[in-house]
């Protein structure tokens, strides 16, 4: 099958790439390993919007970082996800500390960074007064916010299908080969959630003989690996892993603000910060991970995080958590994000080593890459009746009035059946996730879209409900039904007919 551009990697940043360049008249393909979206480093990943004082000034991590942090309200707004403005405190606890504050003051002024001030302790304990009293000062950030980053993702990609771009998902890329112009994308299917599904009408051929004329290549902790297949060995990606811990909503209420410690060489260190969806996370530390995929958690690393993040935060209580999770961060050994046209492969396009803050800068790395395509090909946009930036979802019944939720019972059946007890999810959701333009496959992937086995259970009540839906809706065998990628099914066998 031929495509015009073909985007390795479905992550926050391809997905955003592929809706930004689904506004023109091209034929866009996104090539993904997994089942869904947002399974790697932005599946796992704080979600801070951050403001953009601590990348290097002059850097393309400074330039992204500021100009997304001002994209990101508008387009959550766009894509009906929800972001909170919270600001940021950077904490210091002594003179060395407070000295760490002033070059970040002086860094983020240099970036552009506006709404910054260092404040004292008054100022710190009045927002924030579970903060550990022997603060002393603080960098004030007002325009950091949070986000779910996989919900953005998954929105991203929605609007993406929406526009025509096709999502090819299982499909693991193996080599690439160029001749007479065109890239040659050899592949390898990786599960058989899609080819079960009667939902997924992608034939075989459309992921197993590709070819395209432009190549983006946003493999995150692989993208080396897949530059390599290209010809160009430039850079090298080092696996970090970095280990959370989820914390109920009881929790989240008690905090307003993302919360930092001064960053270090490895990065900016154990946060405290709320979701927005009203838990409270800890989080994360960073070890070299022995392999790309190791996102396993570790009983030392998370003792460490959870004692790091009580210096901050004095109101921890380890059991008021209810899941702990680990993700990669694609560390490039070029220390700045490596977005440019290859200097070894014409019309190959590197968006290679987005670490922190790659999910505040995605959004103008989209635009930024845009830029780069119109440069190698001719682009004529669609007739503004042919496409669409926005995205609009049904209101969650959890946020529902109760006359509203009486209203959705009435006129909706389903609505009536609450799947999620712990986060009120009712059926009609998981149904209309399961039918969205990049519909859920899998348990994890309803619990992205809807949050149903988000709650303190986390699943314990609902996944088997949950998977009773996907299989009648899907056509998948329930024994089939997958908790995140082909090879993760929940059922051995059937237990009955």
């Amino acid at each position: 099958m031929y495509y015009d551009i073909c985007i390795i990697g479905a992550g926050i940043v391809g997905s955003l790439i592929a809706r930004q360049l689904s506004k023109y008249k091209v034929k866009i393909a996104v090539i993904e390993r997994h089942v869904d979206v947002s399974m790697d480093a932005t599946g796992a990943n704080s979600g801070i919007v951050h403001a953009g004082y601590d990348a290097k000034p002059g850097t393309k991590k400074a330039k992204f970082n500021v100009s997304g942090c001002n994209m990101m309200p508008g387009l959550c707004d766009n894509l009906s996800v929800k972001f909170k403005k919270t600001g940021s405190f950077v904490l210091a606890f002594d003179q060395e500390g407070e000295e760490v504050l002033q070059k970040l003051y002086d860094s983020g002024i240099k970036n552009g960074v506006t709404d910054m001030a260092i404040v004292d302790k008054d100022f710190i304990l009045k927002r924030e007064p579970y903060v550990n009293p022997l603060v002393t000062k603080a960098l004030y950030a007002k325009n950091a916010g949070i986000v779910s980053p996989y919900k953005l993702n998954i929105a991203a990609m929605d609007n993406a299908v929406m526009n025509g771009v096709k999502f090819l998902r299982e499909t693991e890329v193996t080599g690439i080969e160029k001749e007479d112009g065109l890239f040659h994308i050899s592949t390898e299917i990786t599960g058989d959630i899609c080819s079960i599904s009667k939902l997924d009408r992608i034939k075989e051929e459309d992921r197993t003989d590709i070819t395209a004329k432009i190549v983006i290549n946003c493999a995150g902790a692989h993208a080396d690996e897949i530059s390599r297949m290209a010809g160009d060995d430039s850079f090298n990606i080092i696996p970090r892993r970095g280990e959370y811990i989820l914390f109920d909503k009881t929790e989240g209420s008690r905090i307003n603000t993302v919360l930092f410690q001064t960053p270090t060489e490895k990065g900016k260190g154990i946060l405290v910060t709320p979701t927005v969806d009203g838990n409270l996370m800890i989080g994360p530390d960073a070890t070299v991970a022995d392999h790309k995929d190791d996102k396993c958690t570790n009983s030392e690393n998370l003792d460490y995080v959870f004692k790091t993040a009580s210096q901050t935060y004095t109101r921890l209580n380890i059991r008021k958590s209810i899941t702990v999770f680990a993700g990669i961060r694609a560390t490039p050994d070029t220390s700045d994000f490596i977005i440019e046209e290859s200097k070894k492969c014409g019309n190959f396009i590197n968006v290679a080593g987005i670490e922190s803050p790659g999910l505040t800068a995605a959004p103008a790395i989209a635009v930024y890459v845009e830029d780069i395509v119109k440069s190698l090909m001719e682009m004529k946009e669609k007739a503004k009746d042919q496409y669409t930036m926005k995205v609009r979802h049904d209101k969650p019944f959890s946020e529902m009035t109760n006359e509203e939720k009486e209203a959705a019972c009435k006129s909706d059946e389903l609505c009536r059946k609450i799947i999620c007890r712990c986060e009120t999810v009712s059926e009609r959701e998981i149904v209309s996730a399961i039918y969205a333009p990049c519909g859920a496959r899998t348990v994890d992937g309803v619990k992205r879209r809807t949050r149903a086995g988000m709650g303190r259970c986390q699943g314990g009540f609902c996944a088997p409900h949950v998977m009773r839906i996907l299989s009648e809706h899907t056509g998948i065998a329930v024994n089939k039904i997958a908790k995140a990628d082909a090879d993760s099914c929940i059922l051995g066998r059937h237990s009955r007919d």
